[in-house]
C-alpha cells in the first residue's frame, strides 16, 4: 500500500488522487493525431489501473474547462490566458452548445477513452468525479481542495495539458500547499517539445517528483499485491 522508490517520500494510495487536468477534446484538437492518441493511451491506462486498485482508492478527478458555462463569465479580461482561449474559439476548437448556456447543465468535453465510469456530472461512481475548472491551477479551486480534504488526500498523480500551463501552475501551487505531486513524463504534453522537456528536466523537479509512467503503474499495481 505504501512505496518510496523512485519517489522521494512514501506514497500511500489510501491518500492518493489521480488528477487529469484539462484533458478535453477542444485542447487535444490542437495537437497532431499521433500525439493525441499516445496521450490518451497513457492517460487511459493510468486511469484504468488506478480505478481497479481497490474499492474507494484512489480518487480520480477530471478537472476541465466548462467552456460556455455562465457565458464564460469566469474568464477574466485581465488574465492574459483569456486571449489564448479566444484564439482557440476563433479557430473553431471551442464551440458553445445550447446545453452549455444553461448553468445547470455544464458541458464537460472529455474524450471517450477517458470518460468517467458511472457517467458524467452527477454520475454514480463516488471514486471518479468531474469538476469545472475556472483557473490555470487546479489547486486554486475551493471545490477541488474540498474533495481532497474530504478523502484525506495528500498525494496527487498529475497528468494533463499543457505542461507550461495547467501542469506547471498546479504543481507549483500544490507544493506551496504541502501536497506531494508526482508527474509521469509521458502523462503531460505541450505544444513545443523543447519547452516541455525544459520544464520537466530543469524546473519541475525542484518541487515535484518527475517519474516514468511505468513507475506510476507499478505504484498502483503494488496496492493489489
Amino acid at each position: 500500500m505504501t512505496s518510496s522508490k523512485p519517489f522521494h517520500t512514501e506514497v500511500d494510495l489510501r491518500y492518493t488522487a489521480l488528477l487529469l487536468s484539462d484533458i478535453q477534446n477542444e485542447i487535444l484538437a490542437r495537437f497532431p493525431a499521433e500525439k493525441r492518441e499516445q496521450h490518451l493511451k497513457e492517460g487511459s491506462e493510468s486511469k484504468e489501473q488506478a480505478g481497479s486498485t481497490y474499492q474507494g482508492v484512489p480518487l480520480i478527478i477530471h478537472h476541465v474547462l466548462p467552456y460556455g458555462y455562465n457565458n464564460n463569465a469566469f474568464i477574466s479580461p485581465y488574465n492574459k490566458l483569456s486571449s489564448w482561449v479566444k484564439s482557440l474559439q476563433e479557430k473553431g476548437l471551442f464551440t458553445v452548445t445550447e446545453k452549455a448556456k444553461n448553468p445547470e447543465t455544464p458541458v464537460y468535453s472529455i474524450p471517450g477513452a477517458l470518460y468517467p465510469q458511472g457517467g458524467s456530472f452527477g454520475g454514480s461512481n463516488i471514486d471518479e468525479i468531474l469538476l469545472p475548472k475556472f483557473q490555470t491551477s487546479s489547486f486554486g479551486s475551493s471545490d477541488f481542495l474540498g474533495y481532497l480534504r474530504a478523502r484525506g488526500i495528500r498525494h496527487v498523480v498529475l497528468c494533463g495539458l499543457t505542461t507550461i500551463g495547467a501542469i506547471l501552475g498546479s504543481a507549483r501551487h500544490g507544493a506551496d500547499l504541502a501536497y506531494y505531486a508526482i508527474i509521469p513524463r509521458t502523462g503531460v504534453m505541450d505544444d513545443e517539445s523543447d519547452v516541455n522537456d525544459f520544464i520537466l528536466q530543469r524546473v519541475l523537479p525542484k518541487f515535484v517528483d518527475i517519474v516514468d509512467m511505468k513507475d506510476v503503474k507499478d505504484l498502483f499495481t503494488r496496492a493489489t499485491d
